[in-house]
């Protein structure tokens, strides 16, 4: 707040220049700023004004000690002095520093000269090759505080940001420049280095490259992760508008379901080989817990808690002594019995009934770096999808690692990718499996 009753006084000629503002310990207090006789009007006149605003009682001189000192202050001091007494740090998260022609600059807590640089504008932070802070050559990782001077040095030959100017500035703006620059200048640099991350990124996560150069499958991953080619994104991962953590995380679940389908046709005869629905479809039977069992009509229902399906899943059926058909995912490691001569006539094709969405339990188990914060983070995403979580467990394992293991309910296998792929982009998730409820 800021009154001028200087330039407009009051009708008892009262003048001064009022204003608010807050100490640092958040508390608001007024200063009033005036001349000598302004003074005197004011405090021996018909408006000594804290007489009347706040009456007589004790404290109010000490209540205005700091508008005496900034008087005193200013009597016995240069101007520059002066200005110098009134560089208060009023807020916290702002520092205010000033160019050599006395622009004053705005700029986050812990700003250095590289945000200062791209503040005035990119072309100075791009050939920025030095700083004076006060007149005095500064690093440029120097941390600028309220009222210091800032000169940046710069050179036409200069060779432009460096990557390590990432990591010290501050400011989302001066970031932001320094990546559209590397995305402009340097795109051959971008895309080896964005490389040399992407593909450290898919070993570290057991995926082979040659899956991503399939014919079928590299139009589908480029599309979902929004680029026209290859060098496209690793040009992005190389001037950091993305990681190559997120990028491998976003066609992970594709990739996967991929190699599931390529090792599901080099089995030998088995239900999962078999098109879909192809006979099954032709007999209208009655669907119990949303499966239909070929040549079996309304018979126990039950869901292997070893492998959790969900609708979409490729399944098989199991007939138990006694419990009816257990419903198995085609590719459970129990379901590999199905190959036993002895055990193949118990083993029958089964399909998803259409009808209307149910939930289903099923179990995911995350791989993860042990971190503060984590289980909250996993717990935010699943409240966020708005599903219905029955059981979290974590674990921490030797080596700085740990497991998170989930139950809850999903309607469909969609619903269910969604989740894995919003669950892999936390920071720290390394990687998604199918639990055991």
């Amino acid at each position: 707040r800021f009154k001028d009753y200087i330039s407009t006084p009051k009708p008892n000629m009262y003048q001064s220049l009022h204003t608010t503002v807050i100490g640092s310990q958040g508390i608001p207090f007024e200063v009033q700023i005036r001349t000598w006789e302004m003074h005197e009007t004011a405090e021996y006149g018909i408006a000594a004004h804290w007489k009347y605003k706040q009456g007589t009682g004790a404290g109010t001189e000490k209540d205005f000690e700091w508008v005496r000192r900034l008087l005193e202050t200013q009597q016995d001091s240069d101007a520059e002095e002066f200005v110098q007494s009134l560089k208060i740090d009023m807020f916290d998260d702002e520092v205010f520093v000033y160019t050599p022609k006395g622009r004053i600059v705005s700029l986050p807590a812990g700003s250095t000269p590289i945000d200062f640089a791209y503040a005035i504008h990119s072309g100075v932070g791009n050939a920025m090759i030095g700083a004076k802070v006060n007149n005095r050559i500064a690093n440029i990782d120097t941390k600028l505080r309220n009222g210091d001077i800032v000169e940046v040095l710069t050179s036409k030959a200069a060779k432009g940001p460096s990557r390590d100017w990432l990591t010290i500035c501050k400011s989302n703006q001066a970031r932001t420049k320094i990546k559209q620059w590397f995305k402009r200048e340097k795109r051959e640099e971008n895309i080896v280095h964005g490389r040399a991350s992407f593909e450290a990124e898919i070993k570290r996560v057991g995926l082979p490259l040659s899956a991503l150069t399939s014919p079928d499958l590299e139009p589908h991953l480029l599309q979902k992760l929004s680029f026209d080619s290859w060098d496209d994104m690793y040009a992005a991962i190389g001037y950091g508008g993305l990681t190559a953590t997120k990028a491998v995380g976003r066609i992970r679940d594709d990739v996967n379901k991929a190699l599931k389908a390529q090792t599901a046709e080099k089995l030998p005869g088995t239900p999962l080989r078999l098109k879909p629905d192809s006979d099954a479809e032709l007999l209208n039977r009655h669907a119990v817990n949303g499966i239909i069992v070929e040549d079996i009509d309304s018979c126990m229902i039950k869901f292997a808690k070893c492998c959790t399906p969900v609708p979409g899943d490729p399944i098989v059926g199991f007939i138990t002594k006694g419990f009816g058909v257990s419903i198995h995912r085609a590719d459970c490691p129990n379901a590999a019995a199905r190959e036993d001569p002895k055990q193949a006539a118990r083993w029958v094709r089964v399909r998803w009934a259409t009808q209307e969405e149910q939930p289903f339990e099923t179990t995911l188990e995350l791989d993860c770096i042990t971190r503060d914060g984590l289980v909250l983070d996993v717990a935010t995403v699943m409240s966020a999808a708005r599903v219905r979580v029955k059981e979290m467990n974590a674990k921490d394992l030797p080596g700085g690692r740990s497991t998170i293991t989930i139950r809850f309910e999903v309607k469909n296998v969609a619903e269910l990718d969604s989740i894995r792929t919003k669950l892999l982009n936390i920071r720290d998730v390394t990687n998604s499996r199918r639990g055991q409820n």
